[in-house]
């Protein structure tokens, strides 16, 4: 008891210390905060546009009556951005920064690919992949329900085989 007595002592001692002469060797090399400078009144140049390019699409593949929405990745994106699918106009949805493009798929889009296109101030810029739409049904809530009753049924004969029998 007495050695992790002292043990203790010594490691409160050694931080101790070592609060003590980080204190000022901080407080000396703290960089004084810079006072701001008056700016002269200058014309501020509009921000240049750079043309639009796009890096990929989220989802390629896509039914449009569950997911009628598409991501854009890229650059050059403007709240001025407008996009295209198959030559149809999409609704722009949101634009939350220069990179990604959340737009609305035209309406009635039959199944098939098409080529996104994104235009902005600058220039066009057209996808290297295109887009499917793929009208086929995912599997229905009847059929998650089934499977889940099946899972169930699986883990209660697992638990009756385990159980022990006192015949």
């Amino acid at each position: 008891m007495a050695v992790a007595r002292r043990l203790l002592a010594g490691g409160l001692a050694t931080v101790l210390a070592l609060a003590l002469t980080m204190v000022p060797a901080q407080a000396a090399t703290r960089r004084p905060i810079p006072t701001p400078k008056p700016t002269p009144a200058l014309i501020k140049k509009a921000p240049t546009v750079i043309p639009p390019q796009i890096y990929q699409l989220n989802p390629l593949k896509v039914n449009p009556t569950v997911q009628p929405n598409i991501m854009i990745l890229g650059q050059g994106m403007t709240p001025a951005t407008t996009a295209h699918v198959g030559g149809r106009p999409a609704t722009t949805v949101q634009v939350p920064d220069a990179n990604h493009l959340l737009v609305k798929l035209p309406d009635n889009l039959s199944q098939g690919s098409y080529v996104v296109e994104v235009t902005n101030e600058a220039g066009t810029a057209r996808a290297s992949d295109a887009l499917v739409v793929d009208e086929s049904p995912g599997p229905s809530n009847m059929m998650y329900l089934m499977g889940g009753g099946f899972l169930v049924l699986l883990v209660l004969v697992m638990r009756l085989a385990r159980t022990p029998s006192f015949a």
